[in-house]
């Protein structure tokens, strides 16, 4: 009767390629995690002429280092074909291969595949790592069959945090990092009139010389407060770059928060008046000085609004606070027309004159203004 052959238990869900490398040490831990009993697999040479899938003692490089110090010594030996370097494949390929009781890789053969170059560059790379000092069953020199995930990535791959040995770091770390954005963040002057608070989520690449690449925002506050967001993000110094699992620098995703809120209010100026304490309707209602007529404040609006290069038509509608001192604050589309134009008619509404204010039992209060906006552009 031929030999029953039986996988590993690890090759039966194989990680997605974005988990990959945070589990990339998996195979060689789940063959260590059963030191009891040793299987039994088929015959080959003299060095190898009974075969276990675990030991009680595995496999391991003369330095040590464990089961991640031997995978990166496979990953270095990987000499990346073209279809790889130029970005069209990228992957894993599964290796197995009998380390036999001299130490020497043998029997090498793919049982997951990605395409014959990569294939045949994993086998080279497997069969190329050095001398192991063998498993050890019951005390003696035993031939052990690993299976090895080989990694074939682009040099041009941009890695996430959590696939990498060691992630990227700001200089002086987290701590530095923010004390960095507090010194140099400057607070937009939106984000007063606003009364604003918030976060701007920045993604960005760092590259493998530490430099900061593309940027963008994943979390919008304000348009002014995007804009503060990226450029601390371009201007920041070059970072400690991540390092991939073949110990050389590579390109990593990072993200960071950066946050805002509205500065103190300068001496003599009352905070904005809390959303809770704004009225809809007063027994007056705030008034433009020198404007009469149910569409004057629709008109001063328009005649302030600075339309963008690529302006919309449509009807939208702006909402907004009179404070008690006159004073505009908390604009807020309620009927969008477009992204660009909503941050038109925004800065317009912030450009209105002082008003009036409402007044409710003869004293000032805050109001809330609802005012619509035509675009027709011809």
């Amino acid at each position: 009767m031929a030999p029953r052959i039986i996988e590993s238990p690890y090759m039966a869900h194989c990680p997605s390629f974005k988990q990959l490398f945070q589990l990339l040490f998996f195979p060689l831990l789940a063959l260590a995690a059963h030191p009891v009993a040793a299987q039994y697999y088929v015959q080959y040479s003299a060095d190898t002429s009974q075969v276990y899938s675990y030991v009680e003692q595995m496999p391991a490089l003369p330095k040590g280092g464990g089961n991640l110090a031997l995978l990166k010594a496979i990953q270095k030996q990987v000499q990346l074909p073209v279809e790889v370097r130029e970005g069209r494949v990228e992957g894993r390929v599964f290796v197995r291969v009998v380390i036999g009781v001299s130490g020497v890789a043998r029997q090498a053969t793919v049982t997951q595949s990605l395409s014959p170059a990569c294939d045949a560059a994993a086998l080279a790379a497997v069969q190329r790592m050095p001398r192991l000092v063998p498993g050890r069953y019951n005390g003696q020199p035993a031939a052990v069959l690993l299976t090895i995930p080989v990694m074939f990535l682009s040099p041009r791959h941009v890695f996430a945090a959590t696939e990498v040995a060691r992630p990227a770091q700001f200089p002086g770390g987290d701590a530095a990092l923010e004390q960095y954005l507090q010194k140099n963040r400057v607070t937009p002057a939106e984000v007063r009139q606003r009364d604003l608070q918030g976060r701007v989520t920045v993604r960005f690449v760092l590259k493998p010389d530490g430099r900061v690449g593309a940027s963008e925002v994943l979390t919008s506050l304000c348009t002014s407060c995007d804009e503060e967001a990226l450029r601390l993000v371009r201007n920041m110094p070059h970072w400690q770059p991540a390092l991939g699992y073949d110990d050389q620098p590579v390109a990593m995703y990072q993200a960071i928060n950066v946050w805002f809120q509205p500065p103190a209010p300068p001496a003599g100026t009352a905070p904005p008046v809390p959303e809770n304490q704004v009225y809809s309707q007063v027994e007056q209602m705030p008034s433009l000085p020198g404007r009469t007529g149910p569409k004057a404040l629709q008109s001063a609006l328009q005649e302030l609004i600075r339309y963008p290069e690529f302006a919309t038509n449509g009807n939208g509608q702006v909402s907004f606070v009179v404070e008690p001192d006159g004073r505009v604050t908390r604009p807020v589309m309620l009927q969008s027309i477009s992204g660009p134009m909503d941050e038109a008619v925004l800065a317009a509404t912030l450009r209105l004159p002082r008003f009036e204010p409402g007044r409710q039992n003869g004293r000032p209060v805050a109001v809330r203004l609802a005012v619509p906006v035509v675009v027709d552009i011809r």
